[in-house]
């Protein structure tokens, strides 16, 4: 899959179209210095992190030792105490526009995805530990089911390593992000931190996303990010 890195900038939302490009990041505004991703991924690294436990713990490919290596397909993630020293949190965000110009390819023209959500911008979270891409993405493989574990996938080759932002859930700076293998549209997958898990703790996995409280989606299943690392 050809990938371009999206433009960072302050905005309301994870992700906007932008003007000159199909598709172009966005993320709040970046908070005071603190540890984040490695200095050798650099400015392209994102920290993705959620509303319910805030900036201090971003997204990491839970692989013993934290040393960068040894990652593979099925490996957990979770959401882990930031640090400018734990190369498994090192993850680059690429995109090349809207769902609508993966339909055909990488995703089903058939697909909940494609009838339903062609507009809104389409993201994919590549393991980058040291700033060294590995071609494991952020992801599930095959049929989803709510309930089961996001984990390291090929990238490129399953639906569901493609995060759709579910722009008309944007809760304060905040978006629910779809799984691109969803099968429904009223209730679709999305991204979900459980803060109550152990080994890992914050493991993430997918959920149906949760409408039922007047429309506003819990915290666990908001996310935003920023660029890394912290000056």
């Amino acid at each position: 899959m050809r990938k371009t890195i999206i433009a960072l900038a302050a905005a309301a939302s994870l992700l906007t179209l932008g003007a000159t490009t199909a598709a172009q990041a966005a993320v709040t505004a970046k908070p005071t210095a603190r540890p984040n991703a490695t200095p050798a991924c650099g400015p392209q690294c994102i920290d993705i992190f959620s509303r319910v436990l805030g900036h201090h713990t971003i997204l990491n490919a839970y692989v013993p030792g934290d040393h960068g290596v040894g990652g593979k397909v099925g490996q957990k993630l979770n959401l882990k105490f930031a640090s400018n020293s734990h190369p498994n949190e090192d993850f680059t965000l690429a995109a090349d526009g809207t769902v609508s110009q993966f339909c055909g390819s990488e995703l089903s023209s058939t697909s909940v995805a494609c009838l339903h959500y062609g507009g809104n911008p389409v993201l994919e979270l590549n393991w980058t530990p040291y700033g060294n891409e590995t071609d494991l993405c952020a992801g599930t493989s095959g049929t989803i089911f709510s309930g089961e574990n996001v984990t390291l996938q090929p990238c490129g080759v399953y639906e569901g390593t493609l995060f759709i932002v579910d722009s008309d859930n944007t809760q304060g700076g905040f978006s629910p992000l779809i799984d691109g293998a969803s099968a429904s549209f009223s209730h679709p997958e999305v991204v979900t931190v459980d803060p109550g898990t152990a080994h890992p703790t914050n493991q993430i996995k997918v959920e149906t996303e949760n409408t039922l409280t007047g429309g506003v989606i819990p915290d666990t299943q908001l996310f935003t990010g920023f660029p890394g690392p912290a000056a």
